[in-house]
């Protein structure tokens, strides 16, 4: 089946049990990594983050994320992802990771398959920062890392909007066993919602889990 006719187009919308379960409301969950500081302080990796643990949808696709922006910090700290990709600094990621593969742990005791990443695009780079990232949380969750996707190089920025003229996924190898998606940072979903039913059709079962989703006020 074309990779097209699984995604369809804009208008494909599935009615879904699911829109965003926030799992902080569940006893204990904020317990797995420190909630959110004022911007500075240690708590977050990554200027003012939320600990906000939480199942997303996207057209009856469902992932993880860890963390959310916080409404007022957003566009700072989206400048500071931005250079924490372009220096690929290894504290950096293992710091990002850490909090994927302790979320993981908590919520399911670890990783049963092999873990791989979306694929490396508008970075045009082929070790890029999603590509380590998901590296890393294989390590710390001790599972084979397996490169799925060929990277898919593209000008311009990662924007919704430019994802419809985005060429289809290609295999680089498929899966024999259960595959955990990473992804650094999921703004509608479309790129976790296409690697996941790509790997779904072809027998697998598939999770995903965003370091960073959505973003809160206050």
């Amino acid at each position: 089946m074309r990779q097209g006719a699984l995604l369809g187009g804009p208008e494909r919308k599935k009615a879904s049990m699911l829109d965003t379960l926030d799992l902080t409301a569940l006893d204990g969950f904020l317990g797995i990594y420190p909630p959110a500081a004022p911007r500075g302080a240690m708590s977050s990796p990554l200027g003012s983050l939320v600990a906000r643990p939480a199942v997303r949808c996207r057209n009856g696709v469902a992932y993880l994320s860890a963390r959310s922006w916080r409404a007022g910090t957003k566009d700072a700290d989206l400048a500071d992802l931005k250079r924490w990709k372009a220096r690929r600094a290894p504290e950096e990621i293992s710091a990002a990771a850490g909090e994927v593969a302790v979320f993981l742990r908590e919520l399911i005791g670890g990783w049963p398959g092999v873990v791989s990443n979306i694929a490396c695009g508008h970075s045009r780079c082929e070790d890029c920062w999603g590509k380590q990232l998901a590296r890393e949380t294989a390590r710390l969750l001790e599972a084979p890392f397996v490169k799925l996707f060929e990277d898919r190089f593209v000008s311009g920025s990662s924007h919704p909007k430019e994802f419809d003229r985005l060429p289809p996924l290609q295999w680089r190898e498929q899966p024999d066993r259960p595959v955990l998606v990473v992804d650094d940072l999921a703004t509608s979903g479309w790129h976790m919602e296409e690697a996941l039913t790509l790997i779904r059709a072809v027998g697998q079962p598939a999770m995903g889990i965003a370091w960073i989703a959505g973003s809160v006020t206050g």
